[in-house]
């Protein structure tokens, strides 16, 4: 989190610092900041907006993990940038938001308890997906740019969205990242379980 809340800091105050001195839009000073803070907030509202209606309005149904699938080469991807070393500067809300944290496995021997870490993940995917795209609708709230002027669309709403689409579609790239080894973790599960059963009947069969 510690990570997140540095960059947002640094952006904002670079993003009013440039548009101080170089907007033409003539806003007092304050003015530029106070509209850095608005659209930083607005574009947590966005996001806040989209997790709701994903978790909210979609059925479990359509998060099946078989809708979810890593390519290898997808997999090789996150090894090469990688994914594991720095993925714990990303914060993980799941924990505050759904009772379930997507940062550790409590029991990877419970596949009761895989399937709904697994649909949790799934879920997390979407949202941080379509949130991507929603980050640019903080733009429409620049009234400016319905008089014909795009100053402080450009200057400040644009660069906001194309940071809060960043750091947003980070968890997405880890949950993504994370899939198949649940998945697999899932899969010895029920193989282990299948070995246990037949191994048992085998013993009933010989008693």
């Amino acid at each position: 989190m510690l990570f997140y809340i540095i960059v947002i800091v640094v952006s904002a105050v670079v993003i009013s610092l440039l548009n101080i001195f170089l907007s033409p839009m003539g806003y007092p000073w304050w003015g530029y900041i106070l509209a850095t803070l608005a659209f930083i907030v607005a574009a947590i509202l966005v996001d806040a907006l989209v997790a709701f209606i994903v978790r909210k309005l979609m059925p479990a149904k359509w998060f099946d993990k078989d809708k979810f699938k890593v390519s290898r080469k997808e997999e090789m991807f996150y090894q090469k940038i990688k994914i594991g070393k720095w993925k714990n500067l990303v914060p993980e809300l799941g924990g505050s938001t759904t009772g379930l944290s997507k940062s550790h496995l409590d029991d990877p021997y419970d596949n009761t308890y895989i399937s709904k870490y697994i649909l949790e993940v799934c879920y997390g995917i979407v949202v941080h997906v379509a949130c991507v795209p929603a980050s640019f609708l903080i733009l429409l709230a620049d009234w400016h740019i319905y008089s014909g002027n795009f100053a402080l669309f450009l200057g400040i709403g644009l660069p906001v969205a194309i940071i809060n689409a960043i750091l947003i579609y980070l968890p997405a790239m880890i949950l993504r990242s994370n899939l198949p080894r649940l998945i697999r973790i899932y899969n010895g599960n029920v193989k282990a379980q299948e070995r246990a059963k037949r191994k048992a009947l085998e013993r009933a069969n010989q008693e």
